[in-house]
């Protein structure tokens, strides 16, 4: 594994709305052009946003006007940028639409790919337990499955991946824990991953105030979220090389907003 490091974010959910519940959807805009400036000042080889990037729950046109005005922040990060699909992604646009405008592979909503020595997962929880795709106006938050062609895939490419380092990322948590955040099918996530004989580090979102575990050798950390707060940011850089993997977790409402560290990976 070479020296590298990449962007994290979570929960944008930028909408043209007032606050509720503690959201700030309008400041998320300029909470999302920080974190992109930080992430170009390091700089980042590539960033992913964690899902959940817009917030107008069954409402397509205007989800479809919120992307129009989040897209150009996040295309100021000059590097690659990768997306994941959260709930309220779903709940707003169309999954095929959004995989097609975020670039996803040959337009599936779960895809890998390798980056000097690591290679990296993206999957697509928001499905119901028939693997029927979630549409606008009809997922709930609390009720969200990895579809089982998913799962077959996932096995599939564990199994070809050339890396012993593998990065797993998706919006809801896999987590053993009984939280309502918590993806219903995890465990068979869980089963696939410790069984697929590499180091693997997880990355989730969706559960705003952040999470972590660790279950029989495998680190789940969840972000917090960026929509929370009137002003408060969250990103993480992690760095990666030889010796394994860390976090610089920033978050302006904690420790002076200096990053405080996080050991994810010893080698």
């Amino acid at each position: 594994m070479e020296h590298f490091s990449f962007g994290l974010l979570a929960d944008i959910q930028y909408a043209d709305r007032p606050m509720r519940m503690g959201r700030y959807y309008r400041n998320a805009l300029g909470k999302a052009r920080h974190c992109m400036d930080a992430f170009n000042a390091i700089p980042a080889d590539f960033c992913v946003h964690m899902g959940d990037l817009i917030d107008w729950p069954g409402q397509p046109d205007k989800g479809r006007e919120a992307l129009a005005a989040i897209m150009p922040v996040m295309r100021e990060f000059h590097g690659p940028m990768y997306y994941l699909l959260g709930n309220h992604d779903v709940d707003a646009v169309p999954s095929a639409e959004l995989a097609e405008l975020w670039g996803m592979p040959g337009g599936q909503t779960w895809y890998s790919f390798d980056h000097k020595g690591v290679h990296f997962i993206a999957l697509d929880c928001n499905f119901t337990a028939e693997d029927i795709p979630h549409q606008p106006g009809t997922g709930k938050w609390d009720d969200c499955y990895v579809s089982r062609p998913q799962l077959r895939w996932l096995e599939a490419d564990l199994a070809a991946a050339q890396s012993d380092i593998v990065v797993l990322m998706v919006h809801a948590l896999l987590d053993d824990i009984e939280d309502p955040h918590v993806i219903r099918n995890a465990p068979e996530v869980r089963s696939i991953l410790e069984n697929c004989n590499k180091r693997v580090v997880v990355f989730q979102g969706h559960m705003h105030t952040g999470h972590a575990s660790v279950k029989n050798g495998i680190g789940y950390h969840t972000l917090r979220s960026v929509v929370n707060g009137r002003t408060r940011t969250c990103f993480w850089v992690v760095e990666a090389g030889p010796g394994g993997m860390t976090a610089a977790v920033y978050d302006s409402t904690r420790n002076h907003g200096r990053p405080t560290r996080r050991v994810l990976l010893e080698l």
